[in-house]
């Protein structure tokens, strides 16, 4: 909600707020976890629609998008980077 309030009261100053939704994304740190067996990583694969994770680069993409001109007609979003996960629904 703090995405779509703040894109709506600043929309008139030329000010676009959208917010990006990760999913699991493939960093060091989550495959330190996967290494001590705190998170089942061929899971988390099978569980998303693509059957991988992301990278920090999709990420970053996003990012760049939703800085550029590209994405001028866009506020008060929360994007899902995340494969399909959100799609897939919530177990």
């Amino acid at each position: 909600m703090l995405t779509k309030v703040l894109a709506i009261e600043w929309a008139q100053e030329g000010l676009r707020v959208n917010a990006i939704a990760p999913g699991y994304v493939r960093t060091g740190l989550l495959m330190d976890l996967v290494e001590q067996k705190k998170i089942d990583f061929e899971s988390l694969k099978r569980r998303t629609p693509q059957g991988r994770l992301g990278t920090p680069e999709e990420i970053a993409q996003m990012a760049v998008f939703l800085a550029s001109d590209l994405s001028s007609h866009v506020t008060g979003q929360v994007i899902g980077v995340d494969g399909g996960w959100t799609a897939y629904g919530y177990i």
